[in-house]
């Protein structure tokens, strides 16, 4: 069934409101909306730090629809710049690698790592040609931890100032001492907000992940909200609970938890006793996604300890991928257009919701409300 987007209202109270309609994960108009209105306007991770290492190193990665190039200069300055020749619009590079410049594959023209004009061939009989004028479009560049961000938005706040900092000092992430050492990625046929509804309660961890739901001690859980993050809180089940053949945390400290971590948009991380784990999710159209997993390990932990953890959480993505592509169907549905939240289990939702209906229809987006219940 067709569903044209129906932009109504949003409650403030997670008790009295209800979700977003159905047409605003079916619409195609929605989807391009968002391009401009969330993802062109927030920070987009879009490589690693480990990738851009040495000077003259490149990779090519997209955001919001664009395509970008980014690069660690001569003076070891990490940038990046619309992957697109001011000339005649074709590409200055593919892929990843090394290399002194950038050359357009579609008529030569070459850039340094700068972003300035070097050479322009055919071009030495126009008049009033300037070169200056004729360099790459940068964009701004921030690293977070082991990540590079790029905001297409010159307006838009500073990643410290849009969650960064906070988020930092709340979570108590560190990430001295980490090191990548699994990457997977999961084509899943959703919206993306699907995903991040799903990624933003524990409400449905009894019914879909078991091996998950014998970890946590989910009377506990709860979901601080913050401007642009949200933090869901677990115990693990001390050792006494379950199945100790069925348990991953078979002798668990009391202090241990899981923390699951969300950066509006769509830069997330799992937190487990003994793992850190990035996903990033990156809509592919308005019925697909693309979700990025990158698994982190202290250096003194086995290597079976990290395989039993990577098989375990593929499990899980797995089980998620499966309930989201379900839901994606259920949203076609005629008997279906708006669903109402559990305010014990899904404020996480909520606020994710409301930041969503935010962006779409304002052109300035403050960093603080004058009234916003954190917490």
């Amino acid at each position: 069934m067709q569903k044209l987007w129906t932009n109504e209202s949003f409650q403030p109270e997670v008790a009295s409101a209800q979700t977003l309609d159905a047409s605003w994960y079916l619409d195609p108009q929605v989807f391009e909306r968002e391009q401009d209105a969330i993802f062109a306007r927030t920070w987009q991770a879009v490589a690693r730090t480990d990738e851009l290492a040495k000077p003259g190193d490149y990779l090519t990665s997209e955001a919001a629809g664009e395509p970008i190039v980014l690069t660690r200069d001569q003076t070891g300055k990490l940038r990046a710049y619309y992957n697109v020749c001011p000339h005649r619009a074709g590409v200055v590079a593919r892929g990843k690698g090394n290399r002194k410049s950038f050359q357009c594959l579609y008529h030569g023209w070459t850039f340094n790592h700068d972003g300035q004009l070097l050479r322009a061939p055919g071009m030495e009989e126009t008049p009033s040609f300037e070169p200056s004028c004729f360099s790459l479009h940068e964009i701004r560049t921030e690293t977070w931890g082991p990540y590079v961000f790029i905001n297409l938005d010159d307006d838009a706040p500073a990643l410290a100032a849009m969650w960064g900092d906070e988020f930092t000092r709340v979570s108590g992430i560190r990430w001295d001492g980490w090191t990548l050492v699994e990457r997977c990625e999961y084509l899943i046929n959703c919206n993306w907000k699907v995903y991040l509804d799903n990624y933003a309660e524990g409400y449905h961890v009894p019914m879909a992940h078991p091996g998950l739901n014998r970890e946590m001690n989910l009377d506990e859980y709860y979901v601080d909200t913050y401007r642009f993050f949200s933090i869901q809180w677990v115990p693990v089940k001390p050792a006494n609970q379950g199945n100790p053949n069925k348990r991953r945390y078979v002798n668990p400290l009391p202090e241990d938890k899981i923390r699951y971590h969300i950066m509006f948009p769509n830069f997330m991380i799992d937190e487990y006793p003994d793992n850190l784990s990035v996903n990033i999710v990156r809509p592919q159209g308005h019925d697909k996604t693309l979700l990025t997993f990158e698994w982190y390990f202290k250096h003194d932990i086995d290597q079976a300890g990290m395989e039993t953890m990577v098989k375990f959480a593929d499990e899980v993505q797995y089980e998620d991928i499966e309930i989201c592509e379900y839901v994606q169907q259920g949203l076609k549905s005629r008997s279906y257009n708006r669903g109402r939240f559990s305010a014990r289990h899904e404020n996480g939702v909520h606020h994710f919701q409301s930041l969503v209906h935010e962006y779409l229809n304002n052109d300035v987006i403050p960093l603080c409300r004058e009234a916003t219940p954190i917490k």
